[in-house]
């Protein structure tokens, strides 16, 4: 009788500890759905490179390794689609141009980050009195976006 009554506990222990396990990985996968879920949802943010020629693909190639995607622009415009932009990289030869579109981006996106290069020194003042971060070397905004993935890189860890 006594082995009939021990067999039975610990039947159930087992069906209890079996029972536990179940609900332990119904509860990982939950959560892992959730996890997916969030980073969904999780905004994409974009990445504006103004210009044309062979910096821009070199600075939108930096864009796409810190995980942000760039959009190309040889006009000056802004699409209502773009809702998260973040930064923007005024590469052409033209201190008109970056000018423009750098205080039109600032103006639409205030929390962006604007980085520029001046083609001529004499207008430097005029990019720093419009809170423009800018370059006049392009291997000093390069370096620049170098950073810029480090700081993803260990935001996203």
């Amino acid at each position: 009788m006594m082995m009939l009554t021990n067999l039975i506990l610990g039947i159930i222990v087992t069906a209890g500890a079996l029972y536990g396990v179940y609900l332990m990985k119904g509860l990982d996968r939950f959560m892992d759905e959730e996890h997916n879920l969030h980073k969904a949802c999780r905004k994409k943010e974009y990445a504006v490179v103004f210009g044309r020629g062979k910096e821009v693909e070199e600075i939108s190639g930096w864009f796409k390794q810190a995980g942000i995607q760039p959009i190309f622009m040889e006009t000056i415009y802004i699409d209502r689609d773009w809702k998260h932009v973040e930064y923007l990289a005024a590469v052409s030869n033209s201190d008109i141009d970056n000018l423009s579109v750098c205080t039109l981006f600032r103006k639409m996106y205030p929390k962006a980050q604007i980085f520029s290069l001046c083609n001529e020194k004499a207008n430097m003042r005029l990019y720093r009195h419009a809170h423009i971060t800018v370059f006049t070397e392009k291997e000093e905004l390069m370096q620049r976006l170098e950073l810029l993935i480090m700081e993803n890189e260990v935001g996203a860890a």
